[in-house]
């Protein structure tokens, strides 16, 4: 079964009750069975930390506008994306007055972007038409039952696009466990020719593959890119488990988000004893065994 197909069948499955569709929504996408009641995989762990009760700090933190309060108190206003505005409806969207790029994003889910490089020529009509919708959509019912996100205000920022305002910059992921980086994945191209690199922390790839294929070239080391493992440290240290997004723009390091549900659920990581290797990892604090990674 393709890809699409299993997204659309699980779809379709979304009036089964919570534990239900977690355990039909894992068997589609890691290909097995389980009830999560003995978790050891990573996948195991996420989709059981998915279901259970989410601390207030989890909602703050998983809400793109909330959680920008916590990351300025925790790390500085610095590492802040300039903030245009905040509206909680489409027809208060004031896209007349950027003057620069700038990006649209709702605050209460995932997939919700809009890159908007060129605001003289930008298409407002079809902006907040995009925008209307998403703040119609509960993204804990209509995604994938993602708790993080149950009971977020539905609301969109409009930032600044940071970089040179024509593309996303690289977009670096940093999967922390009870406060310490054990891998970095490079997203680079996101919204054009879209790859995925995943690498341990000390800059060298894994031997590992996930959903998205991985640069043909081994992607520089950000310049800021001590001070984005202190960030992540920061960031991550108050959750077993979370995804610290960074961005790097001439050295400068800017928030973008927390995740606590990475890929939903969708993403099997191979070889799947790396993703047991990973929940070695988060249950006991085992570090990643060597072969997984390529020092050559």
């Amino acid at each position: 079964m393709s890809f699409d197909a299993r997204v659309m069948l699980s779809r379709r499955l979304r009036f089964l009750p919570h534990r239900a569709f977690a355990i039909m929504h894992h068997a589609l996408f890691q290909g097995e069975i389980t009830t999560f009641r003995k978790p050891k995989t990573y996948a195991q762990l996420l989709a059981k930390k998915n279901l259970g009760e989410q601390t207030e700090l989890v909602h703050v933190t998983a809400d793109k506008y909330r959680v920008r309060t916590h990351v300025a108190d925790r790390v500085g206003a610095e590492h802040l994306i300039p903030l245009i505005q905040v509206v909680e409806r489409a027809e208060d969207l004031d896209l007349e007055s950027p003057q620069r790029p700038y990006v649209v994003k709702g605050t209460h889910g995932c997939d919700m972007t809009i890159l908007v490089p060129h605001p003289a020529a930008a298409d407002h009509a079809r902006i907040r038409s995009t925008v209307a919708r998403w703040l119609r959509t509960d993204f804990f019912r209509h995604g994938w039952r993602e708790r993080p996100y149950e009971g977020l205000t539905p609301r969109v920022v409009v930032e600044e696009m940071i970089g040179d305002g024509t593309a996303a910059p690289n977009d670096y992921k940093f999967f922390v466990f009870h406060g310490e980086p054990a891998m970095v994945v490079v997203d680079q191209d996101r919204f054009v020719a879209h790859t995925s690199t995943m690498m341990h922390p000390d800059w060298v790839p894994f031997r590992i593959s996930g959903r998205f294929s991985q640069a043909q070239a081994l992607p520089e080391k950000p310049a800021g890119y001590e001070r984005m493992l202190e960030i992540a440290r920061s960031l991550g240290k108050d959750f077993t488990f979370a995804r610290v997004d960074l961005y790097d723009v001439d050295g400068h390091v800017y928030f973008g988000e927390i995740t606590h549900n990475p890929g939903g659920g969708l993403v099997r990581l191979r070889p799947r004893e790396f993703d047991r290797a990973l929940g070695t990892l988060w249950r006991n604090g085992t570090p990643i065994p060597e072969r997984f990674i390529d020092r050559d």
